[in-house]
């Protein structure tokens, strides 16, 4: 019996040892670094509208992202300031028939000419935001749960190819890359689950970027 007592006690001893040494998910002076991988893509589900073009063939949508780095150190218990770097990209094929008219001087008339263009159009989108959260109180040590907002630049890079030629005229380049907004913003909330006091999972949702993200948590002190 008295056996089974210390055994217990010990038991309980190490688990108040293991909570009191990890009972808060963050603290003043950490910093965490959270890559991630987010959904969904909009420019690529976008473009996959273009494909229902009559003179359109042999059409693929793919891109990259929403995908980003998250770091943040910690000004308080409960008030964190970082960066965020967001960045997608979307890449549209396909081939084009048309059926244009061309002068024949012999017959002196026009004969209609089958024309087949590949063509090739890429999209990159850059992000980077100051961002500021703020920390909730949470019961359990391993979660950290939080608001954040951020604010940032927002850049796009465009180019579009014919058969593997790139077009560089004023309409396929300096006015395409234009961004009509040159500010991003993001409101969103997050949560990080630290399975161990300096890895954990994280997950977001929010506004003025990926709608939802997840990835690995990184903590430093």
């Amino acid at each position: 019996m008295k056996k089974n007592i210390l055994k217990l006690t010990s038991v309980i001893a190490i688990a108040i040892s293991s909570f009191s040494a990890f009972s808060q998910a963050n603290s003043q002076g950490s910093f965490i670094i959270d890559p991630y991988y987010g959904y969904p893509n909009f420019g690529a589900s976008f473009y996959s509208l273009l494909e229902s073009s009559s003179n359109v063939s042999s059409f693929k949508a793919t891109g990259i992202g929403p995908a980003g780095l998250r770091a943040e150190y910690m000004l308080g218990d409960k008030i964190g300031l970082g960066f965020d770097f967001i960045y997608n990209s979307n890449k549209i094929t396909n081939i084009n028939t048309d059926t244009v008219p061309k002068y024949n001087s012999t017959t002196l008339n026009y004969d209609n000419v089958i024309t087949v263009t590949n063509e090739r159009r890429t999209m990159q989108r850059v992000r980077f935001q100051a961002r500021l959260n703020f920390h909730f109180d949470i019961s359990n040590p391993a979660l950290d749960a939080y608001f954040g907002v951020g604010v940032g630049t927002n850049n796009r890079y465009r180019k579009y190819y014919v058969n593997d030629v790139i077009q560089t005229d004023l309409l396929t380049s300096d006015v395409s890359n234009l961004t009509l907004i040159p500010v991003s913003m993001r409101l969103c909330t997050g949560l990080r689950y630290y399975f161990t006091p300096n890895i954990g999972l994280n997950m977001e949702l929010g506004l003025g970027g990926p709608m939802i993200s997840a990835g690995i948590s990184f903590k430093i002190r």
